[in-house]
């Protein structure tokens, strides 16, 4: 299964075109787990939004869900979003999780036929 950024509309359904930024499952099952507070519930008016610093670099941060927000889905829930220019500057990237020396963190990597 995979996740996309995605145009909003009014059923939040991901996208499946390519060329969008697409989240492997294992990172959108992670995001979607990092929404739930620490009584198990959840705020369905916050996402984790992906934006990129002033080197480009990558950041996440739980965040309200603005209107023109692009939008990943996963599980019926809304869990990433970005604004529109973070969304078309990420076009053929795929958020994954990487292990490296034990530690687990998330990554952007190029989107492989694998992950569509």
């Amino acid at each position: 299964m995979r996740s996309a950024i995605s145009t909003p509309d009014p059923a939040d359904r991901p996208s499946t075109a390519a060329g969008e930024l697409t989240v492997a499952p294992e990172a959108a099952l992670a995001l979607h787990t990092a929404l739930y507070d620490d009584n198990g519930s959840e705020n369905q008016t916050r996402a984790i939004r992906i934006s990129l610093d002033t080197s480009n670099r990558m950041r996440l941060s739980v965040s309200d869900i603005w209107e023109g927000d692009r939008k990943v889905v996963f599980d019926g829930r809304i869990i990433l979003v970005a604004e529109p220019e973070v969304a078309d500057a990420l076009v053929g990237r795929t958020l994954a999780i990487q292990t490296t020396g034990g530690r687990a963190g998330f990554t952007l990597r190029p989107t492989r036929d694998a992950d569509a």
